[in-house]
């Protein structure tokens, strides 16, 4: 799933923004989701400090006295991945800046030319490059499902044959074995269960007695056989 992260003080700028999402999107079959700001406020930080992947924002510069900049110096501490779009209503004020900023943006458009055609283009290029991520793509029950093997926490099969994939904030329950969906996913993947895969890099505690594993997110698991063990040990 990609998650569309929008902030525009101005509710026109934000509807059409919203509009040219939806348009791309028609023609991609991926899912997707959008958050809507206002302002650079708390809510909006915990979105940025949410550990979901697949993530493409659309800023605005200046948002009630707040500077798209400095989020975006913030968003590149801890995210190299997720595409950053601006679109601003004072390119020549601030195009030196971008010229000189160091936090790798895709594209920096200016409000008062056709912007919506240029965020269109942006938008499209921004999901070819996503694509190229380390993904997971497959079509189960007429859904086409594409998940960044980033925000996979753990897959685990139940009694009936099927298997639930829990990523960060979302569970996807699929009608496909468990070594199919292991054979699709890298190294990082490995088995805690036999009837459970766990993403190694999102583990943060091994609990050996009582066998069982916390994830960075702070969900947990206690699918874990006598046989797990971590890396380090």
């Amino acid at each position: 799933m990609i998650h569309y992260i929008v902030c525009d003080d101005k509710s026109l700028f934000r509807d059409k923004i919203v509009e040219v999402i939806d348009r791309v999107m028609m023609h991609n079959n991926i899912e997707y989701e959008t958050y809507l700001f206002d302002r650079y406020d708390k809510k909006f930080l915990e979105v940025i400090n949410h550990k979901t992947t697949l993530k493409i924002y659309i800023l605005d510069i200046e948002v009630n006295g707040k500077s798209g900049i400095d989020i975006a110096k913030l968003i590149r501490k801890n995210d190299i991945d997720s595409m950053l779009i601006f679109c601003t209503a004072y390119y020549k004020k601030y195009e030196k800046d971008m010229l000189k900023s160091r936090f790798l943006f895709l594209d920096f458009i200016d409000k008062n030319g056709d912007y919506a055609k240029e965020l269109e283009d942006s938008i499209t290029y921004a999901i070819n490059n996503l694509r190229l991520k380390k993904i997971i793509r497959f079509k189960n029950q007429n859904i086409v499902h594409t998940i960044a093997t980033n925000d996979i926490l753990y897959i685990v099969r139940d009694k009936d044959r099927k298997c639930t994939i829990q990523t960060t904030d979302n569970q996807i329950i699929v009608n496909k074995p468990l070594v199919e969906l292991k054979n699709m996913l890298d190294n990082r993947f490995v088995y805690s269960h036999r009837a459970c895969i766990v993403n190694y890099d999102r583990i943060i505690q091994f609990d050996k007695k009582n066998r069982t594993i916390l994830f960075d997110n702070h969900m947990g698991i206690d699918l874990v056989s006598s046989r797990f063990h971590m890396k380090d040990e």
